[in-house]
């Protein structure tokens, strides 16, 4: 608005400077002249007020619509303000009442630990005077029975390990209670549990996974006479990929023919050689055999060899179980008889399964296991010092009694 004044103040001094009269050519001036210049000035000059009026007016107007935006603005800030803290006065309401109503729950659970501490010590205050105060038949009868179980895994079922742990509980108990008077059969459990953990035992996972091996190579073995367990096997010596076959197949793919042509060339030989094998290969076989009936099986007769090895080696598992080493090492020197005699030794199958035989069989299943007689013993001196501090005790109370009579 100030550059729209100030060029209108001087486009109307330019104006002023255009309808000025020429001066005449004898330079003087006629008074009547002047008159219609000053007041023609006075007019422009009134027009160049009202329009600085106006572009003020315009200004203030606009100034004035600016400040209504900016007030309506603001008014509309302090309403969303007003409203956002009500919001947050209605949420901090609802927080302060859930904290106590939570601080009621903390306050009722606080006095519910209290009692429950209270009635815990209570019980721990009890079996303290229990414990203390307990007859020492009780604490007799628990120990007994830890030890006659023990005594039971070591002859029923052969097991260092779980008498071991029968024996640990009794320590434990006896531990507990710490009682001078049973200081001497704490001491000849701890004797009795240094012997059975100075016993070495017989892996028998690892074993049994030897037998379930040896079962394995007894059903796929080749024996002297083919059966249907070699023929299912023979497939697989077939497919196997002779040197240049495999040199063939490892040709590029971008190879010239007569490279193709001379690696497939070079399979020939060993082609013929696998037909005349796989053909004639059964008709002439020259083979030693230790017993010529092992040659005379039928194929039933090759079956029922196979099961019948099955269940020696069973066998041997149960007696593994057992610790039964007579029937172990009978059981693995008629399984290594018969895989001599009626299997082809010259097979890996056949080499493999009598030489894990033979580790077996070198195996001592029958280790000689400790007693546990210290433990008894000192049960039963216990047991009998009991009875004879009853009889003494009984035998005075019937005395008074009989002189009051």
């Amino acid at each position: 608005m100030t550059e729209t004044s100030s060029d209108l103040s001087r486009q109307a001094s330019n104006n002023d400077q255009n309808t000025q009269p020429a001066p005449s050519a004898t330079g003087g001036a006629k008074p009547a002249e002047r008159k219609p210049r000053k007041s023609s000035g006075l007019f422009k000059a009134f027009l160049l007020l009202l329009v600085v009026a106006a572009a003020l007016a315009a200004a203030l107007w606009m100034q004035y619509r600016v400040s209504l935006a900016s007030d309506q603005a603001f008014a509309s800030q302090i309403g969303q303000l007003g409203r956002d803290l009500a919001q947050a006065r209605q949420t901090g309401a609802q927080a302060l009442a859930l904290a106590r109503s939570q601080t009621g729950q903390v306050a009722d659970l606080e006095n519910r630990i209290r009692e429950v501490q209270t009635q815990n010590s209570a019980l721990q205050q009890a079996w303290q005077n229990f414990s203390s105060g307990g007859s020492d038949e009780m604490l007799l009868n628990d120990v007994e029975r830890s030890v006659d179980l023990a005594n039971q895994q070591l002859r029923l079922a052969g097991s260092v390990s779980n008498a071991i742990v029968a024996l640990e509980t009794a320590q434990s108990r006896l531990a507990q209670v710490n009682r001078p008077s049973l200081a001497g059969l704490q001491q000849s459990i701890n004797g009795d549990l240094d012997r059975l953990r100075s016993v070495s035992t017989v892996d028998v996972p690892t074993q049994t996974a030897h037998i379930e091996r040896l079962m394995d190579l007894v059903g796929r073995a080749p024996m002297l006479v083919p059966d249907a367990a070699s023929a299912q096997a023979a497939p697989e010596v077939a497919a196997s990929v002779w040197p240049a076959e495999q040199a063939a197949a490892n040709l590029p793919a971008d190879a010239s023919w007569w490279m193709r042509w001379r690696a497939e060339m070079a399979t020939w030989p060993a082609r013929a050689a696998a037909v005349i094998v796989r053909e004639f290969g059964d008709l002439i076989r020259v083979q030693r055999v230790a017993r010529p009936d092992a040659i005379l099986l039928s194929s039933e007769q090759t079956g029922m060899v196979r099961a019948t090895l099955r269940e020696r080696l069973m066998t041997a598992q149960l007696a593994l179980m057992m610790r039964q080493q007579p029937v172990w090492k009978a059981e693995l020197d008629n399984v290594q008889d018969t895989l001599a005699h009626y299997y082809d030794t010259r097979t890996p199958d056949v080499m493999s399964a009598l030489d894990l035989a033979h580790k077996l069989d070198q195996t001592e299943i029958s280790v000689r296991l400790p007693d546990i007689s210290d433990s008894l013993n000192a049960l039963a001196a216990l047991r009998s010092a009991a009875s004879r501090s009853g009889q003494d005790t009984g035998g005075q109370d019937a005395a008074p009694k009989n002189g009051q009579d």
